[in-house]
């Protein structure tokens, strides 16, 4: 008896703070000192076991094994509801008004929302050739100097695709 609580004594010292580790890496958001509450639980009861000439084949193993059951325990507990209207301690304001942001324009990002969808519509329509340029000087901020550089196309030719590709798009724009 007494070689087995020596031996888990060891042992404790030696997994402690692995224990602790895998209490937190399997329950995140724990606290700290939950976790070490949860693992001082464990070596309490399996201390218990030892001392009580029960004996455990692999004390380590044994040990990782009735900290993973805590853990399901601690997932079969039923978990307090939140409430929105439970004020903050530091504010005052309650949970729900402080998920509201009021200085958000909710019909200004609505509509800036279905113009890039309106814009997207509209490229799509565009000809391949006028829509790159288009988009290459436009959203990726190439000029034309590198573009003709990069697609080996004269300067006015990648000017003219873009002028039409403009026209054709705030034309498309207006119409819807």
């Amino acid at each position: 008896m007494r070689k087995q609580q020596n031996e888990f004594i060891n042992i404790f010292k030696q997994e402690q703070q692995n224990l602790v580790r895998y209490v937190r890496m399997k329950l995140t958001g724990i606290s700290d000192m939950d976790a070490e509450d949860i693992v001082a639980d464990v070596l309490f009861n399996v201390y218990n076991r030892v001392a009580a000439d029960n004996h455990v084949e692999n004390l380590a193993a044994y040990l990782y094994q009735s900290v993973k059951n805590k853990i399901w325990d601690h997932f079969r507990q039923p978990q307090t509801p939140l409430s929105l209207d439970a004020p903050d301690q530091n504010t005052d304001l309650s949970r729900g008004e402080k998920l509201v942001d009021t200085r958000v324009d909710v019909e200004n990002v609505v509509e800036e929302k279905e113009f890039v969808l309106r814009l997207r519509s509209a490229l799509l329509s565009l000809e391949p050739k006028q829509r790159a340029v288009w988009v290459a000087t436009e959203l990726e901020g190439y000029t034309f100097k590198e573009l003709s550089l990069k697609w080996g196309e004269p300067m006015g030719t990648l000017l003219s695709r873009k002028g039409r590709a403009t026209k054709a798009l705030r034309k498309l724009l207006q119409n819807e």
